[in-house]
């Protein structure tokens, strides 16, 4: 549920954040923006303010009725059928560690390579010689560079651009884009906010070599001279990292309006209308039954009345057997519960309602939420039964069926 939650923030933040950004020059905001989308997709869907709400409803209001209980149903595991929902869990957990592995790897290599590098200082900046067709690049406060066939212009240029990586740690906002990946792969969106974050560190680092007084033509031709030079990996900041059209594009842009910025504050109440939303469907359910216990209580009228016993009992189509048959063939053991080696015994409450529908189901007795769920999921699917009466007239009527989940 944590992950669902995750990546629907994720994709509602990014969205937002594409349409407020596009084509302005704000790219410290952007750049703000962007950790904020991570920083909120992680922590919003663990702010839970049921507990709150639930504090202000009184315990005896959202409890059940007392109600006619059913024969106990025995609920086993069965091994023959396949476990599509732990293949999904071992499929994402495998490449979830790949692509992980794959990043300590490439941290791994550039250490390495680090290491064996060979030091020198270049217009006063100390650095690791690279040696090969490479493109320079930088990660954290290392930045490689092979000078040579490069005029001291050029490497003035190149420096420039990776000192502005390392000084605005934008190693840790590549890092972090990688990670963030690998954790939430099968989200296109994690993707596509990799790209964004990797183009906007260079729009920070071009700008800062154009602010320098670098001919902004030199330059351009500079980029386009090592466009296709080999990166050593994809975790640090590239000279030459792609597209380059829309970094020519951007340097080339005029500078927006500074007051457009503020657009970027619209972040705030957002989250505050996605915090509101994770929570809403806790409180409306609280809050529903509150209101639907009070006018039950209040309520005089003996035609909504619920009754626990009446003259002529509610039967489920075919009887009791039919409905003990219908319980053990339709329950099946969560595999998430038989992993956590979870058994119990679970008793839902529900109403058999005038027209023989199945309403108000809920658990009267808790075991797991993976048990618990599987109980309700059942008894809700229930077909209509036989309505009761009381007096020759249909009447509500109140149920409690256990249901006993045990491991061999």
């Amino acid at each position: 549920m944590y992950l669902i939650k995750a990546n629907v923030v994720l994709v509602v933040l990014f969205v937002f954040y594409q349409i407020i950004s596009a084509g302005d020059t704000f790219f410290k905001w952007r750049r703000l923006s962007l950790l904020t989308v991570y920083m909120l997709s992680l922590l919003l869907p663990t702010i839970d303010l049921s507990v709150l709400v639930n504090e202000t409803v009184p315990l005896g209001n959202i409890l059940p009725r007392m109600a006619y209980n059913l024969p106990e149903v025995m609920v086993q595991p069965t091994h023959d059928n396949f476990d599509w929902q732990q293949l999904a869990v071992w499929l994402y957990t495998g490449v979830a560690l790949a692509l992980l592995l794959r990043v300590f790897w490439q941290v791994g290599v550039v250490c390495r390579l680090a290491q064996r590098s060979e030091r020198a200082t270049l217009h006063g900046t100390a650095v690791c010689l690279l040696t090969g067709d490479y493109s320079p690049f930088s990660f954290f406060r290392w930045i490689f560079v092979n000078p040579v066939n490069k005029t001291p212009s050029q490497v003035q240029q190149i420096l420039t651009h990776e000192q502005t990586h390392v000084a605005q740690w934008h190693s840790a906002d590549a890092l972090l884009s990688q990670l963030f990946v690998a954790v939430f792969w099968f989200n296109p969106v994690a993707w596509l906010m990799r790209l964004q974050v990797r183009n906007n560190l260079e729009y920070l680092a071009d700008r800062s070599v154009i602010n320098g007084g670098t001919d902004k033509k030199a330059y351009q031709y500079h980029l386009l001279a090592v466009a296709y030079r080999t990166n050593v990996a994809t975790i640090t900041n590239n000279f030459n990292v792609l597209p380059l059209k829309k970094r020519i594009k951007m340097m080339n842009k005029q500078t927006s309006n500074p007051l457009a910025r503020f657009k970027y504050l619209l972040f705030v109440p957002l989250a505050v209308a996605l915090l509101a939303m994770n929570n809403t469907t806790i409180r409306a359910n609280v809050q529903k039954k509150v209101v639907k216990t009070t006018k039950t209580t209040k309520k005089a009228d003996a035609s909504n009345k619920v009754y626990e016993v009446c003259e002529q009992m509610p039967t489920f189509p075919g009887g009791d057997a039919a409905l003990m048959k219908y319980l053990s063939e339709n329950v099946k053991y969560p595999a998430l519960a038989i992993k956590a080696q979870e058994q119990g015994r679970v008793v839902v409450s529900f109403t058999v309602e005038k027209d023989g529908a199945i309403s108000d189901v809920k658990v009267a007795r808790s075991v797991t939420p993976s048990l618990d769920a599987e109980a309700v999921r059942v008894v809700k699917a229930m077909p209509k039964w036989t309505p009761g009466k009381q007096g020759g007239q249909l009447v509500r009527v109140r149920y409690n069926v256990p249901v006993s989940f045990k491991l061999n």
